[in-house]
């Protein structure tokens, strides 16, 4: 019995170790690229908030979130990001492509969305980033880069990450 349970969590902690490389290759090809001077420019939020990148993330962590209303997977991965910023993680949201800022806004109220959230009607924004997938996060701090995933991702794998950020940046 010994001998099959140690068979078993050898096995188990291997595809972890692979699932992750995997992972971590897959993140790093879809990886976007942060526009030069970006982070210095003023974003307009839905709600009528006005700052740069740099200026939200001096000293803290930020979150930028790509999604879209259209998107399969942001309907799973919207709400980890919402209670991330429901924790009290600076989250700025780019909708991609969702339509008017009416129509992003009346959206975000139907899914239970409280994040600031820029309208990208035409994807401009996310093609000066170069993002190639939606969902795509970026873990920000004090204007720069640290991070990145794209896909399906888990509260606490975010939260890890940010948690990370904070100490080693």
């Amino acid at each position: 019995m010994r001998k099959k349970a140690k068979y078993w969590f050898k096995q188990i902690l291997q595809t972890a170790v692979i699932l992750l490389l995997v992972s971590l290759a897959v993140d790093w090809w879809r990886k976007p690229e942060q526009p030069a001077g970006f982070t210095d420019e003023q974003v307009h939020t839905l709600s009528g908030r006005q700052f740069t990148l740099t200026e939200l993330s001096r000293n803290r962590t930020v979150v930028v979130y790509f999604w879209g209303s259209w998107c399969g997977v942001c309907k799973y991965t919207s709400p980890v990001i919402d209670r991330l910023h429901r924790a009290g993680v600076p989250v700025l949201g780019v909708a991609m492509q969702s339509g008017s800022p009416e129509q992003v806004q009346k959206y975000m109220r139907s899914q239970g969305l409280d994040f600031e959230t820029v309208n990208d009607p035409k994807g401009q924004t996310a093609r000066e980033w170069q993002v190639a997938v939606t969902p795509t996060v970026v873990v920000m701090k004090n204007g720069k880069t640290v991070h990145n995933t794209t896909g399906l991702s888990s509260y606490w794998g975010l939260r890890s990450r940010v948690w990370l950020a904070d100490r080693l940046y």
